[in-house]
């Protein structure tokens, strides 16, 4: 990721542009921003951001100018995230806040131990730890999760703090 925050280090509006681009999923194809195929509105992306409609365009024409930009841009999918609506689908969620987002094999770690108790997981989400100050792990469950599994999560190497919703 930090091809993408070299290009626009010099511009911090066009900057806020693309990590929104980046958290939402909007693809740039042929000038145009998309979400998955529907194609949306600079200005209403500027209206969102706060920003004038011409820094939306100005972070298309830099991502269009750069073939390595253009091809990360433009493979880009909107994903829903099931965050707000597990409660209304009778579904678990956990936040995970890790030591270092750095860290590997956490993800791993707290799926194994959903696992062990029979759990099944239908979503997990991380955070980009280059584009968000104190990254964290969702992880949705079919079920809520039992206060045993939270304390074995709270256990594991990386693991800084649980939050259970």
């Amino acid at each position: 990721m930090w091809e993408i925050k070299e290009h626009f280090k010099d511009h911090s509006v066009q900057q806020q542009v693309v990590k929104f681009f980046l958290e939402t999923g909007l693809s740039v194809k042929n000038g145009k921003i998309y979400c998955n195929e529907v194609e949306m509105s600079p200005s209403r992306i500027g209206r969102v951001l706060d920003v004038d409609r011409r820094t939306v365009g100005a972070a298309v024409n830099t991502i269009e100018n750069s073939e390595e930009l253009s091809q990360i841009f433009s493979d880009l999918k909107a994903t829903a995230f099931f965050k707000e609506v597990a409660r209304d689908m009778d579904a678990g969620l956990i936040e995970i806040i890790p030591d270092d987002p750095h860290g590997v094999g956490i993800l791993a770690r707290v799926a194994t131990k959903i696992s062990d108790f029979g759990i099944s997981i239908r979503q997990c989400i991380t955070e980009d730890p280059e584009f968000t100050e104190e990254p964290k792990l969702y992880v949705i469950t079919e079920s809520p999760i039992p206060g045993e599994v939270v304390d074995d999560i709270k256990e594991e190497e990386g693991v800084e703090s649980v939050i259970v919703y």
